[in-house]
């Protein structure tokens, strides 16, 4: 085989994805190696719905949520690179509404004490390198729950109607921020910020620029913030992973038919096997596939190299499976692999998603790697 791999060994992958779908860790899952240019593996195994005894199949589509992150973070570096902001430029010189930022201030117990304005604005930086302090909404902390009370506000307005982009960033910049930015990385709303602020600049919404600048160059069929009705049949259901078994997940989002109002640039985006191998190409080759160049090599390595700097950032980084990895523009990127427990290869990177979506990205080895599955919780880092 060109790509080097062993034929015979290969099949050791059909094995261990047919035994996580005979025990019920997973309902399906589709999976995909290509290396030295050749797809040396691509198979799927399972239901993509068990109810309607439908099976999973190479282009079945997947809800690949924060996978969207490194979508959101290739297209505003098509920006980056038309001279259209630094990363050291203050958001609020595209989203005015960010120029005052608070910061909620606690004692030593943690309970909160009084918001006290930002010492530094909120850069192009901090929300590529979820430093911003932004969180999302939730009961995690004060500012998460003034988050989600915020936008809960919104929807009462709005009569439950559907709201855009434009009104979701709005609330958010009256959130205080849970820490002066740069000050900490916390995983949260910043790359939904970043969508918004492309639409800005780029005078379209989110998913249009998208299809501009990624999808339709590297033919990316079917990737989008929506699927139409004559593709639904191919949309796997999510499932949630009980001790029991596997239970449909009943209280995500719909997936919506045709462009959203709000397309989320943190989570929003489905995709399928084949889209994502080729979009993970083009980032293989340095930013160019099949004579398409989205961005450019330099701009590439700017976003795979670690950029949590080693203090207090790094310390408060990531979650538990990223041990012995850095993060880079909306990547992970993996620095110790005795830390890591792992034996891939340094500088491996890319990103996952909350129902067990994760892609590689292998410079040392030449390597794209997808694994999708559509289980909640994920455990993409454990299957």
């Amino acid at each position: 085989m060109t790509s080097g791999f062993s034929s015979k060994r290969l099949q050791n992958i059909d094995a261990y994805l047919q035994r996580i779908v005979g025990i019920k860790q997973v309902a399906g899952v589709s999976a995909s190696l290509i290396r030295h240019g050749e797809e040396a593996y691509c198979k799927s195994f399972g239901m993509q719905d068990i109810e309607n005894h439908i099976p999973m199949n190479n282009d079945s589509l997947y809800r690949i949520f924060s996978m969207t992150k490194t979508f959101t973070v290739v297209a505003a570096m098509t920006l980056y690179e038309k001279g259209l902001f630094k990363l050291s430029d203050p958001i609020s010189e595209f989203l005015p509404a960010f120029a005052a930022m608070q910061v909620v201030q606690h004692d030593e117990r943690g309970v909160m004490m009084r918001p006290v304005p930002a010492r530094t604005p909120i850069t192009f930086e901090h929300l590529f390198t979820m430093t911003s302090g932004i969180p999302y909404p939730g009961p995690d902390s004060y500012s998460a729950r003034i988050f989600a009370k915020e936008v809960k506000e919104i929807r009462e307005v709005n009569k439950n109607d559907a709201i855009g982009t434009a009104e979701i960033v709005d609330a958010v910049a009256q959130v205080p921020l849970c820490f002066h930015p740069g000050e900490f990385w916390m995983y949260g709303f910043s790359h939904d910020v970043l969508g918004r602020i492309i639409e800005v600049i780029s005078g379209r919404s989110l998913g249009a620029y998208m299809a501009e600048a990624i999808f339709e160059p590297l033919g990316l069929l079917d990737t989008d913030f929506f699927v139409e009705p004559e593709k639904r049949p191919r949309l796997a259901k999510a499932y949630t992973h009980t001790k029991t078994g596997l239970v449909e997940k009943q209280d995500l989002d719909p997936v919506p038919e045709s462009a959203p109002l709000f397309e989320s640039g943190g989570g929003g985006l489905i995709s399928t096997l084949h889209d994502v191998g080729k979009y993970a190409l083009m980032l293989l080759g340095g930013g160019a596939l099949n004579g398409e160049r989205i961005l450019s090599r330099k701009t590439i390595d700017l976003i795979r190299c670690n950029h949590c700097i080693p203090s207090q950032q790094e310390a408060r980084f990531g979650f538990p499976a990223m041990a012995g990895y850095g993060y880079g523009l909306g990547v992970r990127t993996l620095l110790d692999k005795t830390t890591a427990g792992l034996n891939g290869s340094l500088g491996e990177w890319a990103w996952d998603g909350m129902l067990g979506t994760w892609y590689c990205v292998d410079p040392e080895e030449d390597l794209v790697a997808v694994f999708l599955i559509q289980r909640y919780p994920g455990a993409s880092e454990d299957l």
